[in-house]
């Protein structure tokens, strides 16, 4: 469809196309921001798993929410953004998996690796 921003997956990157927008000299200074937000979308933080047990998957930001799965100590996450929720140990933050449904990993026990994790 003419006009709307269309997506593509690119390995496991999912990449919008957005339509040209033909600016004027008034506006050229707004163009650099409209990049930054795209790019900064697009970008993944990546967190690795420091827990001494399997680190539980949870529905909500709190330890009560139900358990969708575990995950061991090692593994790398995808993060999508951060929360408040729940505190654990003085931490406050959990983070929302880069998943099709919303999934929460108390951030106490994610390193991040790589990219920074917007709040949600």
């Amino acid at each position: 469809m003419k006009g709307l921003p269309q997506a593509v997956t690119v390995g496991t990157v999912l990449v919008a196309a957005v339509p040209f927008i033909a600016l004027t000299q008034a506006s050229a200074s707004a163009r650099p921001a409209v990049a930054l937000t795209a790019a900064r979308t697009a970008a993944v933080a990546q967190g690795r798993v420091h827990a001494p047990v399997p680190l539980r998957v949870r529905s909500k930001a709190n330890r009560l929410s139900q358990t969708y799965r575990r995950l061991p100590n090692g593994t790398t996450v995808a993060l999508r953004c951060s929360v408040k929720g729940q505190r654990i140990y003085g931490n406050r933050t959990w983070y929302r998996l880069a998943t099709a449904r919303h999934e929460y990993v108390a951030a106490h026990y994610v390193k991040l690796v790589s990219g920074h994790v917007p709040p949600c």
